[in-house]
């Protein structure tokens, strides 16, 4: 696995753990806001390890989903997840009126958790390829 690769799961991982204080804390929105953020590193290492390196969030989403969703190399159900946390924080950091409950900060931290875990396994998985 490549150094960048490694170093971005590792934050993928730090993110998560401030996502679950800042809950345990009852911050909802910066919950959410470090939950969506972990996906995003996580989806960046794995195409980090294919050589891929988009430079915006746009970007990484549609080439995360076209180099792997789309091939099937992960799941589709998981993938999504990736776009829901995405236009949860949009809504979370950008949205004065909207408003979040604990309950679904912590259902997208679940779900964040479970995209992390795979997008791990697929990045160690391509390193091996």
């Amino acid at each position: 696995m490549t150094e960048t690769a490694a170093a971005l799961l590792k934050k993928a991982r730090h993110t998560l753990h401030a996502a679950q204080l800042l809950l345990d804390a009852e911050e909802v929105e910066s919950a959410i806001n470090r939950s969506y953020y972990a996906a995003f590193y996580a989806a960046q290492a794995a195409l980090v390890e294919v050589g891929e390196s988009p430079k915006t969030h746009k970007g990484i989403h549609n080439r995360f989903w076209t180099r792997f969703v789309e091939t099937e190399r992960f799941p589709r159900h998981q993938g999504e997840i990736f776009g829901s946390a995405w236009k949860m924080r949009q809504k979370a950091d950008y949205d004065i009126f909207s408003i979040f409950d604990t309950a679904a900060a912590a259902d997208l931290l679940l779900d964040v958790e479970t995209f992390v875990e795979s997008a791990e396994t697929l990045t160690r998985d391509l390193s091996n390829t």
